[in-house]
């Protein structure tokens, strides 16, 4: 059974026009390349405010510089495991500072649902724009700070 925090998620994505199939499958390429461009973005994000700078070959890499292409078969047990492994890294990084991960995730969920009000969009690559009036989640609120 479907944790709520997934419950959550399935419903941002249904709301963003994104397919959330109800039995096994390998997405379409639009879909691959939406998915990879996601969790680069934040795992980018994570890293660049953990106090770490990205390089490739000596050169300081930002999320903006990098491209994407489709290419090869799709690894569909490399890709679960894949996700699952994120996932533990970045529980993990919470418990490493001491953060429970039900109200911060409760509280990201909810924002990002506030994301479908008036002026929210998508955009050509599939990923939901947020409305200009849209605030970010109070995470400051819900770790004490």
């Amino acid at each position: 059974m479907p944790t709520a925090h997934y419950e959550r998620v399935r419903r941002f994505m249904e709301q963003a026009g994104q397919d959330t199939p109800s039995a096994l499958t390998i997405p379409d390429e639009h879909t691959r390349l939406l998915r990879a461009r996601l969790i680069l973005e934040e795992a980018l994000e994570t890293v660049h405010a953990l106090g770490v700078e990205v390089q490739l070959g000596g050169q300081s890499v930002t999320f903006e510089e990098c491209s994407f292409a489709a290419q090869g078969d799709t690894d569909l047990a490399g890709v679960v495991d894949g996700c699952a492994d994120i996932s533990v890294v970045t529980i993990g990084t919470l418990i490493a500072f001491g953060v429970d991960d039900d109200p911060v995730l409760r509280e990201v969920d909810e924002a990002n649902l506030r994301k479908f009000g008036p002026g929210g969009y998508t955009r050509d690559d599939g990923k939901w724009i947020k409305p200009p009036d849209w605030h970010p989640p109070d995470i400051k609120r819900v770790i004490g700070l």
